[in-house]
């Protein structure tokens, strides 16, 4: 039983192939420790419609969909069908979220998959492989529920990439992703947390350190990216993170909360190698924090800032613009606080209604006055352009404002000078200005 997995390609983002498909590379050594043959097809980085020689034929096929990509997975899906006849399985965080709203005409776009897998995937697609191989009765829909010891799933089947060919740096060095942690115990507004779920589970930090070992042992690579949500959380995991990877010379980037304001916590952070720490600032308007339900205030993440730098941490912070509620007021708010904090990195995201965040289900209570459903212009991660899709109508901007904000934003960031090593669509492409620290 061959299976090919698809990433498929993300026209409206600025680097298309800036992290490796970790998500589909979990799903193939998956499947290949369940005896099934496992192929990845890396579409990242295709125009919109040129793909189409790039797709291989094989028994069973997976594609893994996000909203802003939903469109073009179903159009591959489609394509699929009609050359090869085969089956072919749609899953990640889009087909999650519709499965569970009241989007019908979404759903009868995803029809065209001959099964949808919400939710984790590691053991629902061995379950529809297993099916196809034995020539046994599956369902249309499967839920993957929480894996709860994550350190069951075999380590990401990286070989079936060129992991050189990604371009995530940390501290200025080609860097490699890795998650510790799945889930998040947090209620933010704008956040869609259906594929991961409310509990948090932690890998052991002994099986974390044996999957850096084989990466710096079979790349050369020790710089990473923890794509947690909760890294910090723990204060024992950290002490027990920095022991076991003494001598190992790390380098990595980590999300944090800013709510936690010991200073302990980015001591080891530091100590054990992080050189970079992102905060989901999200707004300097404390009535935005507020709406957005962040459970922090603007207080707080100044002091969070000041502390991780006094740590000798680079901070990165992450700022939303347009949440509904948002005015030109509460934008200016943001810029302030930015210059004010001193942050050392920004990077800005247009709010989009998320399949599954909150204002997605429930548009009116936030003053949505209108909402488009055509997620091809679900895009959040900046666009070509720096700007982000035109989605929503608020009570104090129309998506058209909202977007000449956003570009009156970016103008800013251009203007303004950020420290430390960034990616290296910042400078090439959004023209930020950057010295070392």
């Amino acid at each position: 039983m061959l299976v090919d997995l698809i990433r498929a390609p993300d026209p409206t983002s600025i680097d298309d192939s800036l992290d490796e498909p970790l998500g589909l590379l979990y799903l193939a050594s998956s499947l290949r420790q369940n005896g099934h043959e496992v192929k990845l097809t890396n579409l990242a980085g295709h125009p919109r419609d040129d793909w189409k020689a790039d797709i291989p034929e094989a028994d069973l096929y997976g594609i893994q969909l996000y909203t802003p990509t939903a469109a073009i997975g179903i159009d591959i899906a489609r394509f699929i069908k009609e050359k090869f006849g085969k089956p072919v399985i749609g899953g990640g965080a889009h087909p999650t979220a519709i499965v569970r709203s009241s989007d019908e005409a979404e759903k009868r776009r995803l029809s065209v998959f001959d099964h949808l897998v919400t939710g984790e995937g590691e053991r629902a697609i061995v379950q529809v492989a297993d099916a196809y191989k034995n020539k046994s009765e599956i369902s249309r829909i499967i839920r993957g529920e929480s894996i709860l010891d994550l350190d069951s799933i075999p380590f990401p089947a990286r070989d079936l990439v060129d992991m050189m060919s990604f371009s995530r740096k940390v501290d200025g060095v080609r860097s490699f992703g890795i998650m510790g942690s799945r889930g998040c115990s947090y209620q933010c507004n704008f956040c869609d947390r259906s594929l991961f779920g409310e509990r948090v589970r932690f890998r052991s930090i002994d099986n974390i350190v044996k999957e850096i070992k084989e990466i710096i042992s079979r790349y050369g690579v020790n710089h990473l990216e923890f794509f947690d949500d909760m890294f910090t959380a723990s204060r024992r995991r950290l002490r027990e993170f920095k022991d076991k990877t003494k001598g190992l010379d790390l380098s990595y980037r980590c999300n944090g909360r800013s709510d936690i304001l010991t200073r302990e916590v980015y001591d080891l952070v530091a100590e054990s190698g992080g050189k970079v720490i992102a905060f989901g600032i999200e707004s300097g308007s404390q009535r935005m924090l507020d709406l957005m339900n962040k459970g922090t205030t603007v207080e707080r993440n100044l002091e969070a800032i000041s502390i991780a730098q006094s740590a000798g941490l680079a901070v990165m912070g992450y700022f939303i613009i347009g949440f509904p509620g948002e005015t030109k007021e509460t934008i200016q708010e943001t810029i302030e606080f930015i210059k004010k904090s001193g942050i050392d990195q920004a990077q800005v995201y247009t709010f989009i209604p998320l399949p599954g965040a909150e204002v997605y289900k429930n548009p009116e209570k936030f003053g949505v006055k209108k909402m488009l459903l055509d997620y091809s212009d679900y895009f959040q991660v900046t666009g070509k352009d720096g700007r982000g899709g035109k989605v929503i109508d608020t009570e104090y901007l129309t998506a058209s404002e909202l977007q000449e904000e956003v570009m009156k934003v970016r103008q800013f960031l251009r203007e303004h000078t950020w420290r430390g090593k960034v990616q290296d669509y910042y400078t090439k492409n959004l023209d930020y200005k950057t010295k070392d620290i």
